[in-house]
């Protein structure tokens, strides 16, 4: 065998090996150092169109159109934080004053539900009960049973509490380091975004003119990517928006559009979306009895899940750049490996692949690797 046809291959394997587990050790370690500034220079880069526009229209010098477009999106970042916050307060509010009276009318549902002679309900409680008494080990075991599955429903409500206020706590306990950090995102973002022409300038003599095509093209991907998830998830949101407003308009529930509204944007809530709200909703309307209405929402929701399974690939994949069946797949994969976070790192992590596809960087490494040429000039 000749050993030496393929130890120049090998070599140059294993250098590629080490470039990315080096690299990627090296991305690990760094970006929590880094990752403030690292925004921040992505926010300048963002600015930048706009600060140029400022510069060249209205005349503003550089430092007033950066400290201009950072200070108009910081407002409109804190104005979305505080509405958002009044919002919850005032829906806490609202919950805590109907809740008493809404817990005690279930309450008296239930008794009069179970309590109430002549229905079938009843007639089947009693025909259980003389089961039971007439045989008593099964009742045995199903009170063991029904005792364990309190046991069990207790244990995770207590974890669901415990965590949910364990969140509040870190969250409040966290609130000055993420203060701190948007400090230095908005002071980074300034001072690059001031010096952004130089900068980018001294960073063109220093990245190798290859490294530069495939950089731009990834960056120039990324920025369609970006823009057109975000485009595609307000699409959608309005498909669910105007789906729930004709079905609340024809089932005839007031005040349609606020609360078509409110369910668009409860949809971008993760794993819960639309459900969060119309599967209690619909929930309480059979169980109060208006089980028209419960049935119509029911077919709304229906309507919704269906419409957005269908179109949610398509949309992603048009906006994107994506194949629709790559963007399914890379959707699917991302979700099992990463959760909620998956739908954002799947088709991110297929548009960069694509993009480092385009640019030819798999094939300069694998002619680097048989050593046909160089992978930079």
């Amino acid at each position: 065998m000749n050993y030496s046809y393929w130890l120049g291959p090998a070599i140059r394997t294993f250098t590629v090996f080490i470039i990315v587990v080096g690299a990627y050790y090296l991305i690990s370690f760094s970006l929590p150092l880094l990752y403030p500034f690292i925004i921040g220079w992505v926010i300048a880069m963002m600015i930048e169109p706009l600060v140029q526009w400022l510069e060249r229209k209205v005349r503003l010098p550089r430092w007033a159109s950066v400290t201009l477009v950072l200070f108009l999106l910081l407002t409109l970042i804190f104005s979305f934080f505080i509405f958002l916050v009044a919002e919850i307060v005032v829906e806490l509010t609202r919950l805590a004053e109907f809740l008493p009276a809404f817990l005690n009318k279930m309450g008296q549902l239930f008794i009069d539900t179970f309590t109430r002679e002549n229905t079938d309900l009843k007639r089947i409680m009693d025909t259980v009960q003389t089961y039971l008494q007439k045989n008593p080990q099964h009742q045995q075991q199903i009170t063991a049973s029904i005792q364990e599955n309190i046991g069990v429903i207790t244990n995770k409500g207590t974890e669901m509490i415990t965590g949910i206020l364990a969140g509040i706590g870190r969250f409040l306990s966290d609130l000055p380091y993420l203060l701190s950090v948007l400090v230095f995102i908005t002071l980074a973002a300034f001072f690059i975004g001031l010096d952004w022409p130089r900068l980018r300038l001294k960073l063109l003599r220093v990245i190798p003119y290859r490294i530069q095509t495939t950089g731009g093209m990834v960056i120039q991907d990324m920025k369609r990517a970006l823009f057109g998830f975000i485009r595609a998830q307000l699409t959608l949101i309005s498909i669910t928006a105007v789906i729930m407003f004709l079905g609340l308009v024809i089932l005839k529930v007031p005040y349609a559009f606020t609360i078509a509204f409110v369910i668009g944007l409860v949809d971008l809530l993760p794993y819960l979306g639309v459900g969060a709200v119309l599967v209690p909703w619909v929930i309480y309307l059979f169980i109060t009895g208006n089980i028209h209405l419960g049935v119509g929402l029911s077919v709304v929701y229906g309507v919704i899940i269906v419409v957005r399974q269908f179109l949610e690939p398509k949309l992603v994949a048009t906006n994107v750049g994506l194949d629709p069946l790559l963007t399914l797949i890379s959707l699917f994969v991302g979700l099992k490996l990463f959760g909620f976070l998956g739908l954002i790192i799947g088709p991110v992590s297929s548009v960069i692949l694509l993009a480092l596809h385009r640019a030819h960087v798999f094939r300069d490494i694998w002619k680097f690797i048989i050593g046909k040429t160089p992978v930079s000039p």
